[in-house]
Parts: structure tokens; C-alpha cells; sequence
């Protein structure tokens, strides 16, 4: 691209990289988060979409690197693609559990729905970390890391105070 036609289109070069970042944060989305989950447990469902997010990341050394670990670390509008980039993810496992409760049969009341949210994004935090250290160092177990991020979010929704019982119960069953 040349920098007239970038110019014609962003108004600086971190516009077009914020831009570039954001498709980057898109097409993850879309390889990490499966419509159909048919046959999968909960645990095998979020063990796929960390190894998904993992393999994206070792498919593009390169984005992942400069959106994760270099200028992505410190630029404020990076850091708000990011936050987009959770907060989808987080909204995806919300309707996830929506699902689960309605086939449970069952309801969340909305404090327990806010603290959840909470403790969804703290999960989101840690997994983007623990997949950020993966980018900074691919010797890691990817296998060994998805199975902890996975066993970390259904710990964490289980042990949500006052979380429906049958949701519990299912996180704690989910991984067998």
C-alpha cells in the first residue's frame, strides 16, 4: 500500500495499525468461537477455543506479536481493540450460559449475572495472558495451557456466590 493511498484512508499510521489490529481481533474471533458445539462438554468446548486462539497466534507470529507484546502492550487504542476483543468473547460465553441455563431449566438473578461478568472478564485476562507468555515463549505446552484455562473458568464459574445450583453442579461435571 502506498502511503498516499494509506493517508487517503487513516488519518496517521497508527489509525492503519489500529485498523489492521482490529481485523486481526475479528478473523480471531471468528476461528476461536464455534456455532456448533454438538457432542462437546463445556470444558471440551473452552480447551478448543484456547488451542484455537493459540494456534491463530503461532499461524501470525507476526500480528500477534505486535498487537500482544510490542506496541499493543502500551497504545491506548490497541488496548481499546482489545478490550472490544474480550468483551465479544466475554458476551459469547455469556450466551453460552444462557443456553446451559435454559436447558437447565433455571435462572440467574441478576447480582449473581453481574458478579459473573466480573469474574468472566478476570478469566478473559488470564487467558490472554497465559496466551500472550505462550507468544513470548512457543516452547510452553499449549495443550497443558488450555487445560488449565479450561479447568480455571468452569472453577470459576462454579464458585460464584449464590450461582444456580444446577449451573454448578454442571460446571463441576462439564469436565469429565
Amino acid at each position: 500500500m502506498s502511503r498516499a493511498l494509506m493517508y487517503h484512508y487513516f488519518p496517521d499510521k497508527r489509525a492503519f495499525f489500529a485498523a489492521v489490529v482490529k481485523d486481526e481481533a475479528d478473523r480471531l474471533y471468528e476461528n476461536t468461537n464455534m456455532d456448533d458445539v454438538t457432542g462437546l462438554t463445556m470444558y471440551e468446548e473452552i480447551r478448543v477455543g484456547v488451542l484455537a486462539y493459540m494456534a491463530y497466534h503461532e499461524q501470525n507470529p507476526e500480528a500477534a506479536w505486535a498487537a500482544y507484546v510490542g506496541l499493543g502492550r502500551s497504545d491506548p487504542v490497541l488496548l481499546g481493540v482489545e478490550d472490544d476483543a474480550k468483551n465479544r468473547q466475554m458476551e459469547h460465553i455469556m450466551s453460552r450460559i444462557n443456553q446451559l441455563l435454559t436447558e437447565l431449566n433455571t435462572g440467574m438473578e441478576p447480582d449473581v449475572e453481574r458478579h459473573l461478568r466480573v469474574i468472566l472478564h478476570g478469566w478473559l485476562a488470564l487467558t490472554f495472558e497465559i496466551c500472550r507468555q505462550r507468544i513470548i515463549d512457543p516452547t510452553t505446552d499449549a495443550d497443558k495451557l488450555a487445560d488449565a484455562c479450561a479447568h480455571a473458568l468452569l472453577d470459576a464459574i462454579a464458585r460464584v456466590p449464590e450461582i444456580p445450583e444446577k449451573l454448578g453442579e454442571a460446571m463441576s461435571t462439564s469436565r469429565l
